[in-house]
């Protein structure tokens, strides 16, 4: 059987001692484990490490060999264990973060910037793409976390970074603008700008589609679009209609670029997540800012 670390600090501690009882004593351990582990470094090393004297036990130069090593592997181990202690206290490096438009734009900044004011040596790089692609590159293990706005995957480790609700943009001057709210129904007649395939906004609204037993078949979809700015760009131009995160089409409203409308039959509530991968590059700054926000 191959030898533990702690059978080397009650070698070293039997050394010191001189004892096999004062070294059960001192570890809080009983005699026989004692002689229990010095059996088992005896029989690995192939030797004799103690003689018994009138006064208790000494070394022999095998021992003391031994002890000289045993006595810097310990030292080397509780300088490695320190060090990683403070990694975890004072993290470095970079962290890498894939996030869909709506968290990533709008949510990620803030709390990295209150994250950063605490640890001043961790980076984030950060990808924005759907939420699907989110997933693909946390599962091949390049990127430590994801931030999305729907859930592909619920095997993962995560948390809820904020609430977001869905809300129907139309042109400023558009009938539904005037009209001041909108039904299934209205937008159903509308020509609909719609997001990309993968995105957590267009989950969102399939999944409520399908609530009411519909589904994106219904919507008269003219276009499909990357991003929240360039469907608040086709709207805004007279292009057609869309359902984007409220954070974003508040500012637009605000611009005087869309008007957002409320519909009175179709719940779009969501949260936003953080997803934590199970193949991480930085462990430690990684676990920081997961305990940074859990906290």
């Amino acid at each position: 059987m191959d030898p533990k670390i702690s059978y080397f600090k009650t070698f070293v501690t039997t050394s010191k001692t001189k004892s096999f009882s004062k070294a059960a004593k001192k570890l809080g351990i009983t005699q026989g484990t004692v002689s229990n582990h010095i059996s088992t470094l005896e029989k690995y090393f192939d030797t004799q490490l103690f003689i018994r004297t009138p006064e208790g036990v000494e070394l022999t130069p095998e021992g003391q060999i031994l002890y000289e090593s045993a006595k810097k592997i310990l030292e080397l181990i509780e300088s490695t264990r320190q060090r990683i202690k403070s990694l975890h206290e004072y993290p470095e490096g970079t962290i890498k973060i894939a996030a869909s438009t709506t968290p990533g734009e709008h949510i990620l900044p803030s709390i990295i910037m209150d994250y950063k004011r605490e640890y001043k040596d961790v980076d984030f790089d950060i990808e924005i793409t759907d939420s699907k692609r989110c997933f693909k590159l946390l599962e091949n293990g390049s990127v430590d976390i994801i931030a999305v706005g729907y859930l592909y995957n619920k095997d993962y480790e995560h948390l809820i970074i904020g609430k977001d609700r869905l809300v129907l943009i139309v042109p400023p001057n558009h009938r539904l603008a005037k009209k001041g709210v909108a039904t299934l129904s209205d937008i159903m007649k509308e020509d609909y700008i719609d997001r990309e395939e993968g995105s957590g906004t267009r989950e969102v609204i399939i999944k409520a589609l399908n609530e009411k037993g519909y589904s994106m078949m219904d919507l008269n979809v003219v276009m499909r679009l990357g991003s929240n700015s360039s469907i608040i760009t086709a709207v805004s131009e007279g292009n057609g209609v869309s359902i984007i995160s409220e954070i974003p089409a508040k500012k637009a409203a605000e611009a005087g670029l869309v008007k957002i409308v409320p519909i009175v039959d179709l719940d779009l509530t969501r949260y936003l997540y953080l997803v934590k991968g199970k193949k991480l590059k930085n462990p430690s700054a990684v676990r920081s800012f997961w305990e940074f926000l859990e906290g």
